[in-house]
């Protein structure tokens, strides 16, 4: 009798523990973060649309509401505040400005939002469908980068509902995307954020850096400093340096802002002053010639990695015909440069800065 009592009682809990074990794991399951997933994902953010625009020089937080579908199937709505950002596009080119959004870091724990206090948002800048086709190749060259070096930016897509939340107006969804922050580039590469204003080329990464630059070349982008920029606290123009320590050796550039490229060829963006160049879609090097023993190396891994660069665009259910042909011949005159002995030696070796 005690036997049989004893046998039951097992019987019983290990009953337990299977029928309970899968309600514990779903409340231990936390779901993808936000860029480890590269699906587009459909969004809607209400917020106080009109008013942002017309104050988009202010640098105002404003409420707003995040409405997503998560990776269970549910629709989740979060609130965040947002606020416009950047220069060009904020305060000269765009009927909308790009936004920061902001988030409550607590409220975040267990979402897919979770370990973010505030990220960049690539939105719609104006109703006109051209804008769209800009703002899609600009994610698809973060994309780009991403296949070339774990040091890049991830970016997230998705198809982003507009709803003013202070007046009764119809929506409308124009494609976007949200930029990973730099702290978790550094951080899953296992390295920091680095705070200082100029760094010497002899410090960066060779490797990193030949990647870098014949990448900028790839998308036809001269809006770019490796080595300084205009702010006096951190470095550079249109990239960020991560490192072991302010003070150590190597150093990573980590390339972002592209709509200025040859590549997104956006009817807005002209040459920067000083270079000599006919218009935007004109290819110039401007790597140094210190790296100049990495480039064999370098070249090898684009040339490897162009039927996955060129899959980017030719899946891309955004873009119109005309504008992925259009894409594709540009990133093809790109390749027959760095594979013709005559022009790459003329293109690229003779033109590198920092010659002794």
């Amino acid at each position: 009798m005690i036997v049989k009592t004893r046998c039951a009682i097992a019987t019983l809990l290990v009953s337990l523990l299977f029928t309970s074990s899968p309600a514990l794991a779903a409340r231990d399951t936390k779901p993808p973060k936000l860029f480890d997933d590269a699906g587009e994902m459909n969004v809607t953010l209400s917020a106080p649309l009109r008013t942002i625009r017309r104050n988009v020089k202010d640098d105002t937080l404003y409420p707003a509401q995040l409405t997503y579908t998560a990776a269970d199937g549910q629709r989740h709505t979060i609130d965040v505040q947002v606020a416009p950002r950047g220069i060009s596009r904020r305060l000269r080119v765009c009927k909308f400005p790009p936004l920061k959004v902001h988030f409550d870091k607590k409220a975040m724990k267990g979402t897919m939002f979770r370990g973010n206090k505030s990220l960049k948002l690539v939105t719609y800048c104006d109703t006109n469908s051209k804008y769209q086709q800009y703002y899609v190749k600009e994610f698809l060259i973060y994309r780009i980068y991403n296949l070339l070096s774990d040091y890049s930016f991830r970016a997230r897509p998705m198809m982003i509902e507009y709803s003013d939340s202070e007046r009764d107006s119809d929506s409308f969804s124009r494609f976007g995307f949200f930029i990973e922050d730099i702290d978790d580039v550094a951080k899953r590469n296992d390295l920091e954020k680095l705070t200082i204003p100029k760094v010497p080329y002899s410090q960066l990464d060779p490797v990193t850096s030949s990647r870098f630059s014949l990448f900028q070349l790839m998308i036809g982008n001269l809006d770019w400093a490796a080595t300084s920029g205009p702010d006096k606290d951190k470095c550079c123009h249109n990239s960020r340096l991560i490192g072991a320590g302010n003070d150590e050796i190597p150093k990573y550039g980590v390339p972002y802002d592209f709509d200025s490229t040859g590549l997104v060829n956006a009817h807005y963006a002209a040459p920067p002053d000083g270079l000599k160049m006919r218009n935007i879609k004109q290819r110039l090097y401007r790597g140094f010639c210190a790296f100049n023993d990495e480039l064999p190396a370098t070249v090898k891994l684009f040339n490897e990695k162009k039927p996955e660069i060129v899959a980017l665009f030719e899946s891309n259910k955004h873009l119109t015909d005309r504008t992925r042909r259009s894409a594709l011949k540009y990133i093809e005159d790109f390749y027959e440069t760095i594979n013709d002995p005559k022009q790459f030696k003329r293109d690229v070796i003779d033109k590198c800065r920092g010659k002794q």
